[in-house]
């Protein structure tokens, strides 16, 4: 196993500088492509005129990449074997590149899907990676931090990918904002190519050590969780831009500026709850499910004001922002020594549920309307807040108490 703070980064002042801003530019990475996957939402409507489609089946251009995501995580992270990790993230930097590029030219939905595809492969590989090589980085005492900011990039593409990407659509049309994100995934690749150290790996990931991890209940329990409300999350989520043009009557940039609001909370929710997680982990994460399934459920039944709209999407943002990382801290919690399988796993599990829930969402929409799929999120959320509580007070028997970020990694 590798050891926290990884051989190759020197342990002088000038070595830790070095250090951040390696983490910082797999933070960008993280930020790149989690614009990359959620920009259609802010753009649904607009594309899916231009194809032709509905917007339940613009959609998919959720569920593909979430799919393939699911499918290239564990499956990447083993095939990498013993391939410096360095290697792996630059190479999974230049697919979602150039599958913006091949988006932004695409002529019809058919191409689109193909582009989609492949920035699935690019997101397996990268996230399985990337969310546990923190720690690496930086020295044992700020592995929580570096961590930390690598998952930022979920909350921060929230606050200004997604919205900007949506803003950029509005102003110059949606194949514009493909290109910014491809112009960004080449500023994130060019930074990894001068920051990253080498990243060695003496113990490969296996079959057989994903199965391990799974055969703990305590994963088991938190997996469960992250499914029921991702699904949830994405079935709403997916199609907030024109539920909030509906119901409310917003414009693009109006839009644009409520998507802000939730990414802004989101952000706060991410950095905020570090300590918290270490304290008390069950419930802190049980409190972030709770508020996550009302603010789902809140917004088609109270969410007909821009008023109403603000406050329900900054709790939404509060609550949802510092899902990712507590979800991974009780995977992680569940055997620290295998952190890289448990983040495949995490991936994995959380990129089914991003695909299962736009393509649900989809379904739902095109037969009862975005409402509808408003309040299945809400339902499912509270599906995933039950079995959580009912997951915890199994594991406390197993000594589940609180934890601390991942320190670790192989």
């Amino acid at each position: 196993m590798a050891t926290n703070h990884d051989p190759s980064i020197p342990s002088t002042s000038g070595g830790s500088r070095r250090g951040w801003f390696a983490v910082i530019a797999v933070g960008l990475g993280t930020f790149t492509l989690v614009t990359n996957e959620f920009l259609p939402v802010g753009l649904l409507t607009q594309m899916s005129r231009e194809f032709g489609i509905s917007e339940g089946v613009a959609g998919t251009m959720m569920t593909i990449p979430g799919v393939v995501a699911a499918v290239a995580a564990p499956t990447l992270t083993i095939a990498a074997g013993r391939i410096d990790r360095r290697l792996v993230l630059i190479a999974m930097s230049v697919l979602f590149t150039l599958a913006d590029i091949l988006g932004s030219i695409a002529p019809n939905f058919a191409v689109m899907l193909v582009a989609r595809f492949l920035l699935g492969l690019g997101i397996g590989g990268f996230w399985a990676i990337g969310a546990s090589v923190g720690p690496r980085l930086v020295s044992p005492a700020n592995a929580a931090r570096a961590t930390a900011i690598v998952f930022s990039g979920v909350s921060i593409a929230s606050v200004i990918g997604v919205p900007a990407g949506a803003l950029i659509g509005g102003l110059y049309g949606w194949r514009t904002a493909f290109v910014s994100t491809a112009v960004l995934g080449v500023i994130a690749l060019l930074l990894q190519l001068a920051l990253l150290p080498k990243l060695v790996v003496d113990s490969p990931v296996t079959w057989t050590q994903l199965s391990s991890v799974l055969r703990g209940r305590t994963a088991r329990v938190g997996l469960i969780a992250l499914l029921l409300l991702v699904v949830g999350q994405f079935a709403a989520f997916t199609f907030i831009a024109p539920f909030l043009h509906r119901a409310t009557g917003a414009s693009t940039q109006l839009i644009s500026t409520l998507l802000l609001v939730y990414g802004v909370a989101g952000i706060v929710g991410n950095f905020g709850v570090e300590r918290a997680l270490r304290r008390r982990l069950t419930s802190t994460a049980v409190a972030l499910m709770a508020a996550t399934a009302v603010s789902a459920l809140a917004l088609p039944l109270w969410g007909t004001s821009v008023p109403a709209v603000f406050l329900i999407l900054t709790v939404w943002g509060l609550a949802y922002g510092a899902v990712p990382i507590a979800l991974q801290t009780w995977i992680f919690s569940a055997d620290p020594a295998a952190a890289e399988g448990g983040s495949a796993l995490y991936i994995a599990t959380f990129q089914l549920s991003v695909a299962s829930g736009a393509l649900l969402g989809g379904v739902i929409v095109d037969a009862a309307g975005i409402r509808a799929a408003m309040i299945t999120g809400a339902v499912l959320a509270a599906a995933a807040l039950v079995s959580l509580v009912i997951g915890s007070r199994q594991s406390a028997a197993d000594g589940l108490r609180s934890a601390e970020l991942p320190r670790a990694v192989p």
